[in-house]
């Protein structure tokens, strides 16, 4: 019964370590989209999130089932718990790169703020946090989760940069409004992603030490 249990939890996780890469990839693509305009690849984007909402539900019904059956305790209760808010945090991902396709769809290449130009490096750090987040969770490393969470201040900077910058473009050239609430949009998406990604380190801390480090608690 214990093998079994283990086997389980085993597929659960290589289930959501591939989620989770499916996730990274549709964010890189979109922003990549941004970039180049690229409205077939957007689209691409946004049918393939049908995928990532069907791998979520998969997920979830493997976790709850493994609840009602096998009823585990301490780090295994700990690791379904935190699969679980993985799992939705990841599905949440996908959608943040379903609407940067939608403002790529919405604004085909209408000229951006220079604000824009900011979009990919911040894309980058979003991303390193969840790639890094993912791999805490696989090797159980509070080190690594707790450096993530640290990396959402830098985000959350580099997203209040990009506001101001657009601000002070759109009081020069208001007619590019539009255009710059779609920026501070697509930054919006990216610092969630950041945030989110914070949520997966939080949860690998408390998998592996039984901590609560939200909100600074437990640390």
């Amino acid at each position: 019964m214990k093998e079994k249990f283990q086997q389980l939890l085993e597929a659960i996780k290589k289930d959501l370590i591939f989620l989770a890469n499916e996730a990274e990839h549709n964010i890189r693509q979109a922003v990549n989209a941004f970039q180049k305009r690229d409205l077939d690849l957007a689209r691409r984007v946004i049918e393939s999130d049908q995928e990532i909402d069907r791998m979520e539900v998969n997920i979830e019904d493997q976790i709850l089932t493994l609840l009602a059956l096998q009823q585990p305790v301490a780090i295994d209760l700990r690791f379904i718990i935190s699969g679980l808010k993985m799992n939705n945090d990841l599905e949440r991902i996908g959608d943040h790169a379903v609407n940067i396709s939608k403002t790529v769809l919405q604004f085909g290449d209408k000229p951006m703020p220079k604000s824009s130009d900011e979009i990919y490096p911040m894309s980058e750090l979003a991303c390193k946090m969840l790639h890094d987040a993912v791999s805490a969770f696989i090797h159980q490393d509070t080190d690594l989760a707790r450096k993530v969470c640290k990396a959402d201040e830098e985000v959350d900077a580099l997203y209040n940069r990009i506001l101001e910058a657009t601000m002070q473009e759109l009081k020069k050239t208001p007619k590019n409004l539009e255009q710059g609430f779609a920026v501070a949009r697509i930054a919006r998406f990216l610092e969630r992603v950041g945030d989110l990604a914070t949520n997966i380190g939080e949860d690998v801390v408390f998998m592996k030490e039984a901590k609560i480090i939200r909100h600074h608690f437990q640390e």
